[in-house]
């Protein structure tokens, strides 16, 4: 890390070309805010952030270069950065924006739960890309309920369900066949897979699916299938000369409705919302 420079002296290096509006959830010991990369300037410097955080991709494109590899990010793209990680973030497309939510270390003091435990959530869920979305849509409008939606929101990263943790007993021994499962949702081809097909090739009966899969994935399996759709329609929301009827029939929606129905209960937003972040 001796070559990297720490996020404060990296900004004021990027100050005009890189705009950003914060907006600090002290409560809740965390912030939120949004980023914008307008010229190349010096933001594929190596440096690192004093605080933990995970970035959303929204729109235009980016290359994450860490110690172990290189991974090109496209709208709808997430990643979490662990404190102190030195990393470097090559922008060949302009403008490039990001929403990153950043965690101060009295969150995890205070929920109790582990650094590693928002990384998880961000390797293992689609869920963190919407509550990161939802947040934000609490922040630019906002009522008498924000605050609670806010805090449960945060809770929600770092947990199954409500008053489950990574780091509880359902989390840690969850059954092989929930990794089976999850594998074949996450395939292209299990898009169409009935709940009788899943339980053949997890080798359960199709009521043990149905009854404990919230129990080890936090939601149903409905609603895990439905974020999963909603998830591959980040992308194509963002591209050029797509209309919302393609993007509906592409993500296996019946019609444009059930779509932008199903995205702002996912996510907060409207589609042409979303589309205009």
């Amino acid at each position: 890390m001796s070559n990297a420079l720490p996020n404060s002296r990296f900004n004021a290096m990027n100050r005009g070309l890189h705009l950003t509006e914060r907006f600090e959830l002290r409560s809740k010991n965390a912030a939120i805010y949004v980023s914008t990369h307008l010229k190349t300037g010096n933001s594929d410097l190596l440096h690192y952030h004093e605080e933990p955080h995970m970035t959303l991709l929204l729109n235009g494109g980016l290359i994450d270069k860490r110690n172990d590899g290189e991974t090109e990010r496209v709208p709808g793209g997430m990643m979490f950065f662990e404190t102190g990680e030195p990393h470097q973030t090559i922008t060949p497309t302009f403008p490039t924006k990001y929403i990153s939510l950043a965690f101060d270390p009295n969150f995890f003091e205070k929920n109790r739960v582990a650094e590693s435990a928002v990384k998880q959530s961000v390797e293992n869920t689609a869920r963190a890309k919407f509550n990161v979305l939802k947040i934000y849509k609490e922040v630019l409008m906002p009522d008498e309920f924000s605050q609670t939606s806010i805090e449960m929101l945060l809770l929600g990263l770092v947990s199954d369900k409500a008053g489950t943790t990574r780091n509880s007993p359902a989390w840690m021994n969850k059954p092989e066949w929930t990794n089976k499962v999850v594998e074949l949702l996450h395939d292209d081809r299990g898009k169409d897979l009935s709940l009788s097909d899943l339980s053949l090739v997890a080798g359960v009966h199709p009521k043990t699916i149905s009854r404990c899969f919230p129990r080890y994935l936090g939601c149903t399996l409905g609603e895990y299938r439905r974020r999963l759709k909603i998830e591959r329609s980040l992308p194509l929301i963002k591209s050029r000369g797509v209309s919302l009827t393609e993007i509906a029939y592409r993500c296996d929606f019946f019609d444009q409705s059930h779509f932008t129905r199903t995205f702002r209960e996912v996510t907060g937003f409207l589609p042409r919302q979303f589309q205009k972040l």
